[in-house]
């Protein structure tokens, strides 16, 4: 899978993408990053990205053109077609559509991810207007929550260690990310039980016995009691 971030602040990538398990699976060839700055598509001397908002609006609002030829430069550059099937244009901004492991999972089945980073106000609308028009199957307008954040890198971040430790090989063991919370099989309806790991008291508090017990059939059963559903 490639991934590819359009932020005008691309340095907030280089430690997340150099450390633990991303740094590997680049190794690896499973996953590469590539960051793109929209101001080296400004045409002004001043590569000014931004400006201020019709009708009397507090704050700065991004250009959409330079997030379009942004855009625009990453899919001509990476030689998918149009009508590539395995490629996501995610606009990190708030919506109704909320991320999550439902959607990790349709992600990390695609191709190529291209995370639009916003910053100040958001972007003029006219970019998601264009994206969604040549773009119907691909552009998604995403949000991880009802909360606000300075920009989309973060967001961007989050969302890809949700997406990429599920592509095969990313985490060693593969029931790490099979059995846990969020499942898909169970709708998202569950939370994992309680995880312990030695010493066997911490405080006055023990392992429970039946996990010390080597019983495999009665810890599936406590595992299945003491899992919750939301």
């Amino acid at each position: 899978m490639k991934i590819t971030y359009i932020s005008i602040f691309p340095e907030i990538f280089e430690s997340f993408l150099a450390t633990s398990l991303i740094a590997k699976a680049q190794k690896k060839k499973i996953l590469s990053f590539s960051c793109v700055n929209p101001r080296d598509f400004c045409p002004d001397k001043h590569k000014q990205v931004d400006d201020e908002i019709y009708g009397w609006w507090a704050g700065l609002l991004m250009k959409a053109q330079p997030l379009i030829d942004a855009v625009e430069s990453v899919i001509k550059t990476n030689k998918l077609s149009k009508r590539c099937k395995r490629r996501r244009i995610v606009f990190l901004s708030p919506s109704k559509d909320i991320f999550c492991q439902k959607d990790a999972h349709t992600f990390a089945k695609m191709k190529h991810i291209i995370f639009v980073c916003a910053r100040y106000e958001g972007i003029d609308f006219r970019f998601e207007q264009y994206m969604t028009e040549r773009y119907p199957n691909h552009f998604a307008k995403v949000s991880l929550g009802k909360f606000i954040t300075l920009g989309g890198e973060i967001p961007a971040m989050t969302m890809t260690e949700s997406i990429v430790r599920l592509i095969p090989n990313v985490i060693k063991e593969e029931d790490s990310w099979k059995n846990e919370s969020y499942s898909v099989e169970t709708n998202m309806n569950n939370l994992e039980y309680p995880q312990y790991t030695r010493p066997e008291t911490v405080q006055w508090y023990k392992v429970p016995e039946i996990l010390l017990s080597g019983h495999t059939k009665k810890i599936e059963e406590w595992k299945k009691d003491n899992s919750a559903c939301l």
